[in-house]
């Protein structure tokens, strides 16, 4: 039976991936960081989903879960592929906020996928000895590719991991590994409940206030009506079956106008487009 390691698997798409998978035949390593996730996950999910407890930022806790995974597997066996899922989003006013944001946003975003990765290379075949070639699936954003206002740490992460995936697959070309970055849109996950409402935020009183609710109710509503993150598990499923993947897939609703329009458009275009319709071109 083949094996993956899915990190984030307590809700949103992780969970999506991991149910998807094991349909599709596949044993699944998915990491959580409270007991009581596990024991639902085991619950949902049955004896072919093995729980890892690690938070992504903790490199001691992902280089021991990587040795539990090496153990537990049989003689020769390795990992088929690793979903690089776990991530944060956090965003606001950029000059409001203090700079430990940013850099938490990029610990769990970049650095955790650093740490991940580097964990389980062995074991997905990242030695010349090796005959397995494994996959590495990196779960990016459109925002890797477009940027927003409002939204720049999560913006910088994801900006970071589309060179860091385009970077590390082309030196991963020695042990055939594959690495490929998913793109998604809004997607239906818990992601959206965790945003401060208009009402409580600490912006309030800031220059940004009014833009800022602005923004908030557009792209709220774009959330709570973005995808099924069944449409990326299923991706993910697929890519895994999938001898010769694309390198990306953006994945989302209205794809012309969210995705392939914003890069068209000149930037100066653009600017004026989004100043205007959130309130910030100044008024002299």
């Amino acid at each position: 039976m083949k094996s993956v390691i899915i990190t984030g698997v307590s809700t949103g798409i992780g969970y999506a991936a991991a149910k998807a998978l094991l349909s599709g035949g596949f044993r699944v390593f998915g990491s959580v960081r409270k007991k009581e996730d596990a024991d639902r996950l085991q619950s949902d999910f049955g004896e072919n989903y093995k729980p890892l407890f690690f938070d992504v930022t903790d490199e001691e806790a992902v280089i021991s879960a990587a040795n539990q995974v090496g153990q537990s597997l049989g003689e020769n066996e390795t990992i088929s592929g690793l979903v690089n899922n776990a991530g944060i989003a956090l965003g606001g006013p950029f000059l409001e906020l203090p700079t430990a944001v940013f850099r938490k946003q990029l610990e769990v975003n970049v650095l955790g996928v650093v740490a991940v990765t580097k964990a389980f290379s062995k074991l997905l075949g990242c030695t010349k000895q090796s005959n397995t070639k494994g996959k590495i699936i990196m779960i990016s954003s459109v925002s890797g590719k477009r940027s927003y206002p409002f939204v720049a740490p999560y913006t910088a992460s994801k900006h970071a991991l589309e060179g860091l995936s385009d970077s590390l697959r082309r030196e991963l070309l020695i042990y055939g590994i594959d690495v490929i970055l998913i793109e998604p849109g809004p997607i239906k996950t818990p992601i959206w409940n965790k945003a401060p409402a208009p009402d409580n935020s600490p912006f309030i009183g800031s220059d940004f206030e009014t833009p800022l609710n602005k923004f908030y109710n557009y792209f709220m509503k774009k959330g709570k009506t973005g995808l099924s993150a069944d449409v990326i598990g299923n991706l993910i499923l697929n890519i895994m079956n999938n001898s010769n993947p694309k390198t990306r897939y953006v994945v989302t609703k209205e794809k012309f106008n969210n995705y392939f329009l914003p890069g068209i458009l000149p930037d100066r275009w653009l600017d004026r487009m989004i100043g205007k319709g959130l309130g910030l071109i100044r008024k002299d």
